[in-house]
């Protein structure tokens, strides 16, 4: 972010010169130079306004500059005058180049303001386009107007900014005032000129780099917005050999879509990594997970991620060769135990694990908190263990490994929860850890008495994984010793797109954090080497078992990777290398962009409807600059066979009304066959501010069949056999008499057709009404004089049509802005129809069969197949459309043209159907008018996927979300499809479509309602829908539950064996965060029902609840776990209501939740219970009634009944059975 400064006088802003702060205070102005004119290094006059400041003439390097010559250290001073400075119009001025050792600086000002009113003065660094990419600079900078009459009033400003290449320069949007600056008696400017000291001094500086993989060997991955936790991560996997080689090894198809295979993905970015010489893309991975852009845009946490992929990776390797190998390289095993003090009773779980959390706050080193890991637990007083037969005893609990991976990842716990704050906070005390982690140390302490004793566990250190920021966003990287021999000792940084090697204590001492507590606004990153407290310390930490490093370090030749990969990685490669050639070349090129007869046909009617031809899909020809047009035209005689003298060569120029039509022949500007290709200038589009550099040129390739081939050049002997009276030469051109000229001076033959000067060249194109087909016809070469009745016999030949065909003629005038055709009428010629070279005639038969209006309905039978095999039908193809229904005239036609679009239907998911976003299947795509109805969009959907239109809903597509929009589109709440397509400003051609169980018109007169229905164990079984009056009561909808469920107890009376109804049988809840807010009355209307942001449940009501007594209690239940260093308690799984009855002891109480939940004994003996009233935990004797606790009155749901489990819920099992713990969204990765 912009920092916030005080300079020496007042107060300023500091910012670029793009900046539109109204502050007075200090700016900068681009951010990037690209639309400033770049420096010419050698010419001063460019740049400065007024006489040049004193300085003498410098050379630095190869490149000659104008300007002080460059001190010896860091520090610059200069003098800019600025003469006639009230005379200046420019909006923008520069001043000459001067320096601080190295660096190169100029003066940016804007005389009349930078959209203020005042003078804006701007520090800019004058090489920023010869410098790396991603270079920084740090500078403390003062710029000072001089006052000639008063020094007092002299105006001073200081600032310090880091100049990056996003931000090159930087100053004070409001500097001086235009009021001041401008007074006669001011003092400002004397004699016109206007003098600006600048003082600047280079404070820090890091080490450029140029090239990742030539410095280091190694290159990035590219950041897609918030991925650096997954970069980070994947480099650190990759460089562990033996991960990328089961990589390598799990199995992929040739005909796999990268975007919707996981191991495929990650098998192209790991032989990237290691062949490419530039960054490499994650997109095809991330998209293969089922993410979308919103997805690559949020923040996670690296140690979540990891887990997530950890456990993607090991299911997609079942039933392969490398199935196992996650659990080989990562898990390890620990041994949680509960041994009693005074009497012989021990009891042992063991657990798997993939990476170990340690405890930062506290702790100096890793050490400190491994020993806090295993440090053993005092159960006694009212937290003593039921030893089972032994009953109550005080007893030691603890935790100790069993056996631990070869790749250990450590996790530093380095976020809390401030209960001042309400927010967490990031703990960036100092934390140490070593290259070399003894876990063998101290008697073998953290480990088992059955630990393999034989197994040493002397761990190296791998990979620092750094978090930079705060707790609310920041940035990761990753520092990597990699496991090569010959790179031992050796550290990198791996950042995202930049990989640098760093000195040992960077990576190491450099990521152990700070005493200071710092917390960082998100997106500010303060620099390693700065002063203050550090912002980035180290979150994860991997090492690998010394003795597992041969293993680990195994050799990846290129042959284990599939055959197919690796030939489609290589062809992608070399081509990826040809185009970087061609840029690299593309100055010593001009690329000619050739449209042909053939190419217009193919194009017309398909890729082209209104115009001629793409220029991108015509053939190209990379010429280089110095080569004639001659040789060019040999070239395409080569590789088109059209001799050079049949070839005519248009220029094609971009007209006011946006349509780009060929013009004049080449020959008309260059009729010499040696001009240089480079000498040919290429029509530019109107209204960029600066031309593009010509590096390709349009042409249109006419071959004129009956030219002739020019006779070979006489000698000049021979001249005198030509007639010397002659008027023209033997193809029709002028001529004076040759008698009089030189006969070595006798401009022979040209080489080209020639074109009259009444010539007009025309292209036709024919609509045929009955087929609904537009074709290319050819061109036509017509004259001025011509009318209608010239041009028809024409038109009638190029399309084989008999002499008496009436037709219907229109020149093709606009389609951007509006469909314009203009009809050519018999009463007027070409020329006074305004017809030119390269205009289009477009003509049909006539009578025009019948027709109605313009209604496109929706895809047929054989459209739907090809649209599941992902082929887009014809826009206007018969198949497509109602031919009955189309419009036959030209103009009709292209309006239907114009507002064409194919929708692409995806069927919309739900949360509950197990997909992200979309479904995984191509979408049908449809045909439709953007000018459609409502009625008639959902009728075609409705044809289109095979159902009663009327049961069709509709949801608009986010364009900046990539998803739907949250809210469905109610029945005709839109009136035309252009307006479905439309969101926030722009248009999509994505809808999504649900089939209904009624009429769309019905349902939103009725109330939907979500009900997760569950079992007597708390399990969600099914989840309902139900569709109900708005007046309905919960008890008629109790009603319809029954009858779609199965119920576990009996629903008659236990006394006079009548059926119940379903309201005194079961009941209605409502949750939220893992609590019960609420039990729903029977007669409650399901219209003030919410469940939208409330989980709505239903369940059978347990027979002794059927009958309670008055002094009964019904109370809630919770799960909880505790963070006891906090003293906070968090709640998970599902609640649930239990009757508590005035003599029920906590033993009975215990025995009921265990018949309820069917736990196994052991996972139940690790709970207790407590009654927890507003955070605060009493726990409750075995024998005392748990009654008589709760002091709240009847119905509150403040207290409740919390069963507390020994840590939070793990494992595929536990969530499962108890639930999330969290309300953040999770990383889900859906393929």
């Amino acid at each position: 972010g912009d920092a916030i400064l005080l300079s020496r006088s007042r107060p300023a802003t500091l910012s670029s010169s793009t900046s539109r702060a109204c502050t007075s205070m200090a700016v900068g102005v681009d951010g990037n130079d690209a639309m400033d004119a770049p420096l010419p290094m050698g010419d001063e006059k460019t740049l400065v306004q007024g006489p040049e400041p004193e300085a003498g003439l410098g050379t630095v390097g190869e490149t000659k500059v104008v300007g002080p010559l460059p001190p010896e250290n860091d520090k610059g001073f200069f003098v800019w005058k600025v003469d006639n400075f009230l005379r200046i119009r420019q909006l923008k001025i520069y001043s000459s180049v001067f320096y601080s050792g190295p660096h190169a600086w100029r003066l940016l000002m804007f005389p009349s303001g930078n959209n203020c009113s005042y003078v804006s003065v701007y520090l800019d660094v004058a090489d920023g386009p010869q410098l790396p990419q991603h270079w920084q600079r740090q500078a403390q900078f003062s710029l000072k107007v001089l006052n000639h009459l008063d020094e007092s009033r002299s105006l001073s400003k200081e600032a310090t900014h880091v100049f990056q290449a996003r931000a090159n320069d930087w100053g004070f949007r409001e500097f001086l005032p235009l009021a001041d600056a401008r007074a006669p008696n001011s003092g400002y400017v004397l004699n016109g000129a206007l003098i600006i000291q600048c003082n600047v001094e280079v404070t820090w500086q890091p080490a450029q780099h140029e090239d990742s993989k030539k410095e280091t060997g190694f290159v990035g991955l590219k950041n897609q917005g918030a991925t650096c936790y997954m970069n980070s991560l994947l480099q650190t996997l990759d460089h562990i050999p033996y991960f990328r080689k089961a990589v390598y090894h799990m199995p992929t198809r040739e005909d796999e879509d990268p975007e919707n295979s996981i191991p495929l993905a990650l098998q192209r970015i790991f032989y990237k990594l290691q062949h490419s010489d530039t960054s490499v893309s994650t997109k095809q991975l991330t998209k293969s997970f089922g993410w979308d852009a919103s997805d690559t845009f949020m923040q996670h946490d690296v140690q979540e991620f990891n887990r997530v992929l950890v456990d993607k990776l090991e299911e997609k390797m079942k039933g392969t060769s490398v199935e196992g190998t996650m659990s080989h390289l990562f898990e390890g095993k620990c041994t949680n135990y509960v041994r009693c003090v005074n009497v012989d009773f021990e009891s042992r779980r063991e657990e798997t694990f993939y990476d170990i959390s340690l405890v930062v706050k506290g702790n100096k080193t890793i050490m400190d908190a491994f020993d806090e890991y295993v440090q053993e637990e005092t159960l006694d007083g009212d937290n003593q263990y039921d030893a089972e037969k032994f009953g109550k005893q005080d007893a030691k609990k603890g935790v100790k490994f069993k056996r631990l991976p070869p790749v250990l990842q450590v996790h530093l716990m380095r976020f809390e929860f401030d209960f001042a704050t309400e927010q967490m906070q990031k703990i960036n005390q100092r934390f140490e850890f070593p290259e070399w982690l003894d876990l063998d140390a101290g008697d073998r302490k953290y480990l088992t008495d059955d630990a393999d004793a034989n197994e040493r566990n002397l761990y190296k250190l791998h990979s620092v994984l750094v978090h930079s920021g705060g707790s609310n966003g920041g940035h990761y990287w990753v520092y990597m010793q990699p496991l090569a021999p010959e790179r031992a000792g050796k550290w990198y940084k791996f950042d995202d797109e930049r990989v640098t090697q760093v000195d040992p204590a960077e990576a190491m001492e450099g990521s152990f954090g700070d005493d200071a507590m710092a917390e960082v606004r998100p997106g500010h990153v303060v620099s390693y080497y700065r002063a203050g407290p550090k912002a980035s310390s180290a979150y994860m930490l991997v090492y690998v078992r010394e003795s597992a490093i041969k293993e680990l370090n195994c050799e990846v030749a290129d042959d284990v990777i599939s055959p197919h990969l690796r030939a489609q990685l290589e062809r992608e490669q070399r081509e990826k290398e040809r185009k970087r050639k061609e840029r690299n070349e593309a100055h010593l090129f001009t690329v000619m962009k050739v449209a042909t007869a053939s190419e217009v046909a193919k194009q017309v009617g398909d890729l082209k409807w209104f115009d001629i031809v793409d220029h991108d899909q015509v053939p190209r020809f990379r010429v280089k600059k110095e080569e004639t047009i001659g040789d060019f035209k040999a070239m395409l005689e080569r590789e088109l066979g059209v001799p050079v003298h049949k070839q005519r060569l248009w220029k094609w120029v971009h007209r006011q009304n946006k349509t780009f039509r060929p013009d004049k022949p080449l020959q008309h500007d260059y009729p010499d066959d040696m001009t240089p290709i480079m000498d040919i200038k290429d029509d530019q589009a109107p209204g960029p501010m600066y031309p593009k550099v010509q590096v390709e040129v349009c042409l249109y390739l006419e071959v004129v069949e009956d030219a002739e081939p020019p006779p070979p050049a006489p000698a000049p002997g021979d001249l005198g056999a030509m007639d010397p009276y002659a008027d023209t030469d033997p193809y029709g051109a002028p001529m004076a008499g040759l008698a009089t000229l030189d006969p070595m001076a006798v401009d022979l033959a040209p080489a080209y057709p020639l074109l009259r000067p009444e010539d007009i060249f025309l292209f036709v194109k024919f609509f045929d009404a009955a087929t609904h087909t537009l074709s290319f016809l050819g061109t036509h070469l017509a004259r001025t004089t011509d009318r209608l009745s010239d041009l028809s016999p024409a038109l009638r030949r190029l399309q084989g049509l008999s002499e008496g065909v009436q037709l219907s003629v229109y020149e093709e005038v606009e389609f951007e802005a509006q469909v314009l055709f203009t009809p050519v009428r018999e009463d007027r010629t070409l020329k006074e129809a305004e017809l030119q070279n390269g205009d289009i005639i477009i003509f049909q038969t006539l009578p025009v069969p019948s027709g109605g209006a313009a209604s496109p309905v929706a895809a047929t039978d054989s459209m739907r197949a090809m649209s599941v095999e992902g082929a887009a039908p014809h826009p206007l193809a018969p198949s497509a459309l109602d031919s009955s229904a189309l419009p036959l005239a030209i103009p009709n036609f292209f309006s239907a043209v114009k507002n064409r679009v194919t929708v692409n239907l995806f069927k919309l998911q739900h949360a509950s159907d197990g997909a992200n976003i979309r479904e995984r299947e191509l979408p049908v795509k449809v045909a439709m008018d953007k000018r459609m109805s409502y009625d008639d969009v959902v009728a075609a959907v409705g044809q289109a996927v095979g159902c009663n239109a009327g049961f069709v809903r509709l949801t608009m597509h986010n364009c900046y979300t990539e998803q739907p929009k949250p809210a469905p589109v109610k029945f005709r709440g839109v009136n035309t499809l252009l307006e479905l397509l439309t969101s926030f400003h722009k248009t999509s051609d994505t809808l999504y479509y649900e089939v209904l169980d009624i009429p769309l018109e019905e349902l939103e007169s009725k109330k939907s309602l979500r009900v997760s229905w569950h079992n007597l164990q708390c399990d969600e079984t099914k989840v309902l829908s139900l569709l109900l009056a708005k007046e309905t009561t919960v008890g008629t909808a109790l009603e319809m539950i029954k009858q779609q469920v199965t119920l576990q107890l009996p629903t008659t009376d236990v006394h006079t064996g009548e059926a119940l109804p379903a309201a005194r049988c079961m009941r209605m809840l409502e949750l939220f965060n893992h609590r019960i807010f609420k039990v729903f009355d029977n007669d409650e209307q399901i219209d003030n029902i919410n469940d939208q942001y409330w989980t709505i449940r239903a369940e059978e009501i347990p027979v002794e609840e059927r009958h309670m007594g008055a002094d009964d209690r019904l109370v809630q239940v919770r799960h909880f776990y505790q963070e006891v260093k906090i003293s906070m308690i968090h709640n998970f799984g599902e609640p649930f209501l239990m009757l508590i009855a005035c003599d029920d002891t906590l033993a009975i109480v215990r025995q009921r939740i265990n018949e309820r939940l069917k736990l196994s004994p052991e996972e139940f003996a690790e709970l207790k219970l407590g009654v927890i009233n507003f955070g605060r935990i009493e726990y409750i004797n075995e024998t005392e009634s748990v009654r008589a606790r709760f002091r709240v009155e009847q119905g509150s749901m403040d207290d409740y009944l919390g069963i507390e489990h020994p840590g939070a819920p793990s494992g595929p099992a536990a969530r499962k059975r108890f639930g999330a713990r969290t309300t953040d969204k999770p990383i889900k990765i859906h393929a």
